[in-house]
């Protein structure tokens, strides 16, 4: 198989919500051990990362936005999958460019400019990252975590 850039993107995103999908369904059977509020904050944040970052690339506003949302679990899975829908929309845009440079300011108002096809890979990596942290809680718990690594996503398609 041959991809282009914009194709492994959006294999990526898709990769995303899977494993999403697969630490929410853990965190659903397991709502009541120690460390569940944190877990349910971290994929909160995934969903509120994911929503600042497409913002900026849009050139919207963040006044309105928690990084740090106090989602539920429901929430944040609907705010998900609305931000995988967008995510898919935006890569396959034919005027996307991938090397194009998205001026921002970051949380402290310092002016940057990153590579688009950065910015997309930083948000897959941030949610694999929290993921992660959500797993070593379960862990913790004696809960074994769903396994999310990109590979279990190859085999499953």
């Amino acid at each position: 198989m041959n991809m282009n850039s914009k194709e492994r993107l959006l294999r990526l995103f898709n990769y995303d919500m899977w494993g999403n999908e697969q630490i929410l369904l853990c965190l659903q059977q397991h709502l009541e051990f120690n460390d569940s509020k944190q877990s349910i904050q971290y994929f909160a944040h995934i969903a509120g990362a994911q929503e600042l970052w497409y913002r900026r690339i849009k050139q919207k506003p963040l006044d309105d936005l928690a990084v740090w949302p106090e989602y539920g679990l429901a929430a944040a899975l609907q705010k998900l999958k609305t931000l995988s829908a967008q995510w898919k929309q935006l890569l396959n845009s034919e005027s996307l460019e991938l090397d194009g440079k998205i001026s921002y300011s970051n949380s402290k108002g310092m002016p940057y400019e990153t590579m688009m096809s950065d910015i997309l890979h930083h948000v897959i990596i941030h949610g694999q990252h929290h993921r992660a942290q959500i797993a070593k809680l379960l862990r913790k718990a004696d809960i074994k975590p769903p396994a999310t690594d990109f590979i279990y996503f190859c085999r499953a398609e």
